[in-house]
């Protein structure tokens, strides 16, 4: 009976050492784990800097840490594979907190993230996206907790430029 025990308390101890040895390897991955299951969200002033590098329109989420929607949005919404595919593979993921105080530098001009939301997107409520070109010039906003249909429908709009009404299509008349 002694021997049963010390050999259930060895194959115990060899179930727990592998399982310890698995996780460990899978923390050490080279490939970076967030990238298939998250966004990868960038700072406003890095975020524009990559969209001018890459031509890519950049999506913004305005967001506040004590926002319930905003919580709602990535459990529910950035949480699903398509948009998190979507949006990393075609945008530049900016995330921005609302009421937070740290500096921004975008070409030498200096804000608070707070007062970029409030002053030059005039965001007045959370959750808040915004839609940039790779320039930096605003397309438009979207307000409220949106689901993911709802959102892939906005993200493929923007990728398509079916917010650009100058384009050939337009210079065609029916009617001759």
């Amino acid at each position: 009976m002694k021997y049963l025990k010390h050999i259930s308390l060895a194959a115990l101890f060899m179930f727990a050492f592998a399982l310890a040895m698995a996780a460990e390897n899978e923390g050490s991955s080279t490939a970076d784990p967030q990238a298939a299951d998250s966004i990868q969200w960038l700072s406003y002033d890095a975020g524009l800097l990559k969209a001018a590098k890459e031509d890519k329109h950049v999506f913004i989420d305005f967001t506040a840490k004590w926002c319930g929607y905003c919580k709602k949005m990535d459990r529910e919404t950035f949480s699903k594979a398509e948009v998190i595919n979507m949006i990393n593979t075609d945008f530049v993921p900016v995330r921005v907190d609302g009421d937070s105080q740290h500096e921004l530098n975008i070409d030498g001009y200096k804000i608070t993230e707070s007062n970029l939301t409030k002053q030059e997107f005039g965001v007045r409520g959370y959750p808040t996206f915004w839609f940039l070109k790779s320039d930096g010039t605003k397309l438009g906003a979207i307000t409220g907790y949106r689901p993911a249909n709802v959102i892939i429908d906005a993200l493929n709009f923007v990728k398509e430029g079916k917010y650009d009404t100058t384009g050939a299509d337009q210079n065609t008349n029916p009617n001759k």
